[in-house]
C-alpha cells in the first residue's frame, strides 16, 4: 500500500470503555488519532496528557499548541472503589486493570496520579 497516504488503513492501537463511551486510539502512519464517543481529536508530538482521578470521576485532559483543551470527564463504577479500599496490596497495575484511562494515559505519554 503505502506509508500513511491515501488508501492506507488505519490500525486501532487500543480501544476500551471509559464511562459509558467507546474510546478508539488509531494510528495511521505518524498520524495518531484518539476518538471518545462521538468527539475526536488529534494527538500531535506536541500534545500533553493527563488523567486524574478521585474517588470515582476521573478525568482526561489533552492539550495541544494552537487547538482547544479536549478534555473528558466519566466515572469508574462504585464497586471498584470499594474494592480498592479493602485491598491492602492494591497497587498502579490493579488501577490499570480498573480504570482503562490509565492504560490509554501511559500509550499517549501522558502523566497520572500514579507518577
Amino acid at each position: 500500500m503505502g506509508d500513511g497516504g491515501a488508501g492506507t488503513p488505519d490500525t486501532i492501537v487500543w480501544a476500551d470503555q471509559l464511562g459509558g463511551q467507546l474510546a478508539e486510539l488509531r494510528q495511521v502512519g505518524e498520524r495518531r488519532t484518539l476518538r471518545i464517543g462521538d468527539r475526536q481529536t488529534v494527538i500531535g508530538p506536541e500534545t500533553t496528557v493527563r488523567h486524574r482521578g478521585s474517588l470515582r470521576r476521573r478525568q482526561l485532559v489533552i492539550e495541544q499548541p494552537d487547538a482547544a483543551t479536549f478534555t473528558y470527564r466519566y466515572r469508574v463504577p462504585w464497586r471498584l472503589v470499594f474494592l480498592s479500599w479493602y485491598d491492602p496490596t492494591f497497587d498502579r497495575f490493579d488501577a490499570e486493570a480498573d480504570d482503562p484511562g490509565l492504560v490509554l494515559t501511559h500509550l499517549l505519554g501522558g502523566t497520572d496520579d500514579w507518577s
